[in-house]
């Protein structure tokens, strides 16, 4: 797929919690989704830019750590979610049956972050 491709066409990668998506991938912004089957979580983490979830199907808890405390804040179907810059974090789908989608985008640059999810991830 060439990059002019990947610019124009939704792009499916697999990894070790579930999948994610990318609808679009810019400087200016990025959008998609992702799938966290039952069970897993993602790794801790966080992004240079604003955050914004739209819980899509399914429940996921994100655990927001502030200084040294931390808070969980549960997403069920419609429930957004607004995660600031820098902003340390962690998706967790503690449900047993069923996967948890979860729409995304980020204002702002996060082209480094798409690139590595291309390179380490097999697309699908």
């Amino acid at each position: 797929m060439t990059l002019a491709q990947r610019k124009s066409a939704f792009e499916l990668y697999e990894i070790p919690e579930g999948k994610i998506g990318i609808s679009h991938s810019s400087k200016e912004f990025s959008t998609g989704y992702m799938e966290i089957m039952p069970g897993k979580e993602l790794a801790k983490h966080n992004r240079p830019v604003w955050e914004h979830l739209i819980q899509i199907k399914g429940s996921i808890e994100i655990k927001l750590f502030e200084g040294d405390s931390s808070r969980t804040v549960k997403l069920n179907e419609n429930d957004t979610l607004d995660i600031p810059p820098l902003q340390f974090h962690i998706h967790s789908n503690i449900n047993g049956s069923e996967s948890s989608f979860t729409m995304w985008k980020a204002d702002g640059d996060i082209t480094d972050i798409i690139d590595n999810i291309r390179k380490n991830k097999r697309l699908r």
